[in-house]
């Protein structure tokens, strides 16, 4: 079926401002409320549309990657589909990255792509390329199918600006509420739930694994773990670790595995690739299992319907904390230990952003266990580096403080997200980047120790760069930080927290800590 830049319901003629606020009108029916623009000539009159309706909600970034990583952030805060808009060529492709991890996220962005007309595609005209289908399977296309289930590509092709392109219009719009469609239909639901209880209907040991988890499933999942009492690793990107008597990687032994949400960062996982002898029940938006070999897995169940009277094989519980806190008193300088100090400075109900890949895996070890209620979120569907602080940022908007925690080579990848930081109004924005001089994550992949140092440090991006002119450019506060009492020293107000971890340190704590 061929992809169309509109759809019947509210076509009236085909002047080029009646296509440019019919798309809007459109995107407005179809649920959205916030706009996100890259501009250009292409784009210029649905543009137009957009400041033409009263009190549409918008954000604007002349790069279509980071500001598409925007549209991510902003679309996880409001719960609802959030659109962005570009103009045509080569603009278009910038959207993939952010269109993949939407995808395997299952976030309801709408990409709407300014178009040449259809005479131009094939001709090699200047800024022409096949926008038909570009994202493939990452996107729908056709917008009455729509299950808010992935993103969703609308394509416009669209003359050349007209004299009368720019005319004060008179069309209305407004923002409806929004709930978003089912994913699944009454009987898929149930028998999800029948294949789940027999899952748990078992005399051999099961595990339960928490990755990210949407915030309305934290607390059916919470109720569903306190009843049955199994043991349980929560990552913090699920809303839980905080709450539960989470175990640590290196203690997580099961004959069974039931895993809800996003896929863990953890070692055990990907060990599960070549433990055919582990079963694995995963319970996931995105229907994908997280693994390659033979698994079972089901969108969602219905928690409430669970028989808990057959089920529990509790474990002694314990302090995670406590043999962390025991190193890292002795290596206060260590990443880990800066880690766990950033977890105790940051007040109560902050947004915690934490970057792939480092980040995560440190927070999970060496943060306090003290529940201060925060909101954590994470780029973990396609677990990549780039727009990770876009992401952060469109997040932010919805709080009071926000922290973004990222490594240096992720905050290289997005050095112009900063672009947002006017126009969000977030006074309290602390971006902290841990400067390890390179990837820090592959000097723990155990597959490259027998690589050479000049193969390690290419692979690694090796550099001697250092943040505090990326400060300077936008305007915003930098804080140096190269032990904890540095922390003393930070203000109020939008700032660049560069840390230095002390190296030698870094690496004795995860030479003691794995042993």
């Amino acid at each position: 079926m061929g992809q169309r830049y509109i759809w019947p319901k509210f076509v009236n003629n085909t002047q080029h401002n009646n296509i440019a606020s019919n798309t809007i009108l459109n995107c407005l029916e179809l649920g959205a409320a916030e706009f996100i623009i890259s501009s250009g000539a292409r784009n210029a009159e649905i543009i137009h549309s957009i400041l033409s309706f009263e009190n549409l909600k918008y954000y604007s970034h002349p790069d279509e990657r980071s500001a598409a990583f925007f549209t991510l952030g902003r679309s996880l805060a409001t719960q609802r589909p959030v659109v962005m808009i570009t103009t045509s060529g080569t603009a278009v492709a910038e959207l993939l990255p952010a269109c993949i991890e939407a995808y395997y996220q299952s976030i309801p962005i709408i990409f709407v792509t300014a178009d040449r007309p259809d005479e131009f595609r094939y001709t090699g005209s200047p800024q022409t390329i096949n926008q038909l289908n570009i994202f493939g399977m990452y996107a729908h296309t056709e917008p009455e199918d729509w299950k808010y289930d992935k993103p969703l590509h609308i394509n416009v092709p669209i003359g050349e600006p007209s004299t009368n392109s720019f005319v004060p219009s008179d069309v209305r719009g407004t923002v409806r509420d929004f709930k978003s469609s089912a994913h699944i239909s009454d009987s898929t639901l149930t028998s999800n739930t029948k294949k789940l209880q027999s899952f748990l209907e078992t005399k051999e040991e099961i595990t339960v694994m928490i990755g990210m988890l949407e915030a309305k499933l934290r607390e059916p999942v919470f109720d569903f773990l306190a009843k049955t009492k199994l043991p349980v690793y929560a990552e913090s990107t699920s809303g839980l670790r905080e709450k539960l008597c989470t175990l640590n990687n290196n203690e997580i032994s099961a004959d069974r595995i039931i895993r809800i949400g996003g896929v863990p960062s953890c070692g055990y996982w990907r060990d599960l690739e070549k433990n055919n002898d582990v079963k694995v029940f995963s319970i996931v938006k995105n229907a994908l299992p997280g693994i390659s070999r033979n698994s079972d897995v089901v969108t969602d169940v219905n928690w409430s319907q669970i028989d808990y009277s057959n089920v529990g094989n509790p474990k002694k519980c314990h302090d995670p904390n406590k043999v962390v806190n025991n190193i890292i008193s002795n290596l206060p300088l260590s990443e880990a230990a800066l880690i766990n100090k950033i977890s105790k400075v940051i007040p109560d109900e902050s947004l915690v952003f934490l970057g792939n890949s480092m980040p995560i895996r440190e927070w999970q070890i060496a943060a306090t266990m003290e529940d201060k209620k925060c909101d954590f979120f994470s780029n973990r569907g396609a677990n990549g580096i780039d727009g990770n602080v876009s992401t952060f940022l469109g997040l932010s908007i919805n709080y009071k403080n926000a922290w973004g925690i990222f490594g240096d080579l992720t905050t290289l990848c997005d050095l112009n997200s900063l672009w947002f930081v006017d126009q969000i109004k977030n006074q309290n924005i602390k971006i902290i980047v841990i400067n390890n001089a390179g990837g820090e994550i592959f000097d723990h992949v155990k597959s490259l120790r027998p690589a050479s140092d000049l193969v390690k440090n290419t692979i690694k991006n090796t550099h001697k760069l250092n943040f505090k002119m990326w400060a300077a450019m936008w305007g915003i506060n930098y804080l140096r930080v190269e032990n904890p009492n540095d922390f003393n020293d930070l203000i109020r107000g939008p700032s660049i927290v560069e840390l230095f971890p002390e190296k030698e340190q870094s690496i004795q704590f995860w030479n003691t800590y794995n042993n």
